[in-house]
């Protein structure tokens, strides 16, 4: 099964059409989709593909070994001589690979490089020139790197300073899922899930394509999460420790990192987390990144001020997850749990994760996809006991000279949400608080997005400009 991927799809369209061969990198958290996607594009397009993969803790002599077995069952023939290292291996992938049609375009596919990449292989050298030398010099060749460890393939191969600098063509990060792509999956393996069912399932597994793949839709929502997280066979029982420790060499500071942030929603600098993790500033400063752009965490500034105010949040649904409900847990039923006032309010928090991660889908809804916007949080503390403080959590400023400020709220709420009294005077004082502290600068507008919409009365009319539903973004 497969769907969504359309990027993926066209990228890899766009290198099998050029008229030269191309160089690929590809990088993404495991479970993704990175390997099903080279293989469902090279599939639906009748192209042929030369593919190996890494195995965990095997050695030099064990891979090679399998690489020339693997050369031998598509050659059809005995390769007869000893090949003891990686140059004589690339030669018989020469060999093989000067046999195939010229005119037709072939995949070289090299799946967990990280693993392939043993200490002192001399493997990527001999992959540098294996490019360098042939690949380049043909005109059908798509040569395909792929890997799971972020902090590997970004020093070794998009940041290579050596043989490989200056070669790479083409980059492919790969995200998960949108609620969108999600939905397309979910009801592509018969789980007939409600929109808001579809937002939940998101909160424990976010878009991770193997995560959701292990659904089972005979049982409800809430048995198929308790079966995969909480039972001592579940699938995810013990993925978080294992997530970590395959994505990042010395995972320790990045898995202090990710449970700080998932336990406090609002986020913290740079200079805070080297405290809670007890190292320097300076040194976290790769790990971030690497986290970064494995889609784990998310960096926001605060409105109006500085880079060296950057506040990192913790934005992978499943790490959020694991860390409130499955980190030391008793839970012996997720179907109780659902059901309890701190699963609701824990909820509330993780709705308002997924909005931010749907930026994008947002403004697509509100009609506002190409005006360039910058996301923030803001907050004032009150200075004396007459001020009134204010925290806004999202905040969408367009950045095209209009002055123009979308303040949004997220309400997760199994019902059509109602602005009561109360809460219109808290809406009201953030509005208050902000054009005090900005000397009334902004063009603000109120938007709420909601699970099943908001009852139009008397204090929606008066302070909401706009409304969206879930199902909105999810369908955009």
């Amino acid at each position: 099964m497969f769907v969504a991927r359309k990027p993926e799809l066209n990228k890899l369209k766009k290198l099998a059409d050029k008229p030269q061969s191309s160089f690929l990198v590809v990088y993404g958290r495991r479970r993704i989709g990175k390997t099903e996607t080279i293989r469902h594009f090279c599939h639906i397009n009748k192209i042929a593909k030369f593919e190996y993969s890494g195995k965990v803790d095997q050695s030099k002599s064990q891979l090679i070994k399998s690489f020339v077995r693997y050369i031998d069952r598509l050659s059809g023939k005995k390769t007869k001589h000893s090949v003891k290292d990686w140059n004589s291996a690339f030669y018989l992938l020469t060999d093989y690979l000067n046999a195939q049609d010229p005119n037709k375009k072939i995949f070289v596919f090299f799946d967990e490089l990280p693993w392939i990449d043993t200490a002192k292989s001399g493997f990527l050298g001999e992959l540098a020139e294996f490019w360098n030398n042939f690949c380049s010099q043909q005109q059908n060749i798509i040569l395909v790197v792929c890997g799971s460890a972020a902090s590997y393939m970004l020093k070794n191969i998009i940041h290579n300073h050596g043989s490989l600098h200056g070669r790479i063509t083409d980059i492919m990060p790969m995200q998960q899922f949108d609620l969108s792509a999600c939905k397309q999956m979910l009801l592509a393996q018969g789980c007939k899930y409600s929109d808001k069912t579809i937002v939940d399932t998101y909160m424990v597994l976010g878009g991770v394509a193997k995560y959701l793949e292990s659904l089972d839709c005979h049982l409800t929502p809430a048995q198929s999460i308790d079966g995969l997280c909480f039972q001592n066979d579940g699938l995810l029982k013990s993925e978080y420790q294992d997530l970590f420790a395959s994505l990042f060499r010395d995972s320790q500071v990045h898995y202090r990192i990710m449970n700080a942030l998932a336990n406090k929603w609002t986020g913290y600098t740079q200079k805070n987390l080297a405290k809670l993790a007890k190292v320097s500033s300076p040194y976290l400063k790769k790990p971030l990144q690497e986290l970064l752009t494995s889609g784990f965490i998310g960096a926001t500034t605060k409105f109006r001020q500085t880079k060296r105010d950057v506040i990192y949040r913790a934005s992978d649904c499943f790490s959020y997850f694991y860390n409130k409900w499955m980190k030391g847990s008793n839970i012996s039923n997720w179907n109780h749990t659902v059901n309890t006032q701190s699963y609701k309010s824990w909820a509330g928090f993780a709705f308002e994760n997924i909005c931010h991660m749907h930026s994008q889908q947002i403004k697509t809804v509100l009609g506002i996809s190409g005006v360039p916007t910058n996301s923030h949080y803001w907050q004032y503390v009150a200075k004396n006991p007459l001020e009134n403080g204010a925290q806004i959590d999202l905040i969408l400023e367009h950045c095209n000279g209009s002055n123009n400020i979308d303040i949004i709220e997220c309400k997760y709420y199994n019902e059509v949400y109602s602005i009561n009294k109360n809460y219109k005077q808290e809406l009201q004082n953030k509005i208050n608080v902000f054009n005090q502290q900005t000397k009334k600068k902004y063009n603000i507008r109120l938007i709420f997005i909601t699970i099943h919409g908001m009852v139009k009365n008397e204090y929606y009319n008066e302070l909401v400009s706009q409304d969206i539903c879930i199902a909105d973004i999810i369908n955009v």
